[in-house]
């Protein structure tokens, strides 16, 4: 799947616990914004698309602080924003607890797996079908509803004070493709991450 494809920024997290943000489009302020904030600018050698990383060490508070802040700024310039991070979900009151859903988007099909019944069931709602592994949703179905799925489906996770971690197959930094998987017509998807005059969501 090409996840980081879609939007003019996508937020995500490696294995490692690096949060990046990855433009595919040029927001000639975003360098600024991102690098006040905290994250490295990695600049491609060749043709390709910026990406701004913060640490490892940063998960949790840090990057949802400054991810936050950097985002609500970034809002003057696109709305158009995809938040598939696990690394800045973070809680002031006390520890998240162990995710209740893991989605998999790295391979031809999104898959998921639940370890309550109330988290299998709002996979049901959101188009997951039980499979062999878990659960996943149909292999047929555009890119881009597959994605709006698994955002839609985590903020319901949230909503119900259950927990979900996106993993999009990039053990490090150096596994995000500098370019995009495919050159054809830009889709524009709801985004996931909040509006600038609320607080970023917690996990």
């Amino acid at each position: 799947m090409a996840f980081i494809d879609h939007n003019d920024v996508v937020i995500g997290s490696t294995d490692d616990g690096h949060t990046f943000v990855l433009l595919n489009r040029a927001l000639p302020a975003a360098q600024r914004i991102l690098t006040d904030h905290g994250f490295t600018s990695h600049q491609p050698s060749g043709p390709g698309r910026p990406l701004y990383l913060l640490p490892p060490a940063y998960a949790g508070e840090q990057a949802h602080t400054r991810t936050g802040e950097a985002m609500h700024f970034l809002f003057q310039h696109t709305w158009d924003v995809s938040d598939l991070s696990w690394t800045t979900r973070w809680s002031p009151s006390e520890p998240l607890p162990e995710p209740d859903v893991h989605f998999d988007v790295s391979g031809d099909r999104v898959t998921a797996t639940a370890r309550t019944d109330a988290a299998r069931r709002i996979l049901a709602r959101h188009g997951f079908t039980a499979s062999q592994d878990g659960y996943a949703l149909p292999a047929d179905a555009e890119e881009t509803r597959q994605l709006g799925a698994v955002v839609q489906a985590e903020i319901a996770l949230y909503m119900e004070n259950l927990g979900g971690r996106i993993g999009l197959g990039f053990r490090t930094p150096a596994d995000i493709p500098a370019a995009p998987a495919r050159t054809s017509g830009h889709t524009t998807t709801p985004p996931a991450a909040p509006a600038p005059d609320r607080p970023r969501r917690t996990r």
